[in-house]
């Protein structure tokens, strides 16, 4: 029995699937950044997954309208954290070539097991999120599950310097 390597089946396939998670908490100007990191790939296939998770705290009363109250509440809330992530979709897509494919994902438990189930689902090659926490620093929460889980590259970035000092 004798094996062959062929090196064109070691490349990855064209175009890339890179998947932008984004959960509204972005550094300002993280969107601009991406273009240059995007760059690395030539044709890349790029989906943006916008991740809504807006907290359900408990709710306790047996009062009707107490529970109109908690239901409107919770409805301003997801519709803030909506507009959050809006705001960071169309300035990604300014700055990107074509339209990418947009998908909404709202989650009522953990947004990093969302990121991870859906990487996988597409399947994504690449996964770019932004850094909540200095690079150099521990990595918190959903960026530390998604590392560990997703089964694909990750690169978390922060915006610019200059982005930062603008």
């Amino acid at each position: 029995m004798s094996a062959a390597t062929s090196y064109d089946a070691v490349r990855s396939p064209e175009p890339t699937r890179v998947l932008l998670a984004v959960r509204g908490g972005e550094p300002d100007g993280w969107a601009r950044e991406i273009p240059r990191i995007l760059a690395m790939w030539s044709r890349p296939s790029i989906r943006i997954l916008a991740v809504v998770a807006a907290p359900a705290p408990a709710f306790t009363s047996l009062l009707p309208a107490a529970g109109r109250m908690y239901g409107a509440a919770r409805a301003a809330w997801r519709d803030a954290e909506e507009k959050k992530i809006q705001r960071v979709i169309d300035e990604l897509t300014a700055g990107l070539p074509g339209v990418p494919d947009v998908v909404w994902a709202r989650v009522a438990g953990d947004p990093g097991r969302a990121i991870t189930e859906h990487a996988r689902r597409w399947p994504a090659d690449a996964l770019l999120m932004a850094a909540t926490s200095g690079l150099g620093a521990r990595l918190c929460g959903v960026q530390d599950r998604v590392v560990r889980d997703v089964g694909c590259p990750v690169v978390l970035t922060s915006a610019s310097p200059v982005a930062q000092e603008a």
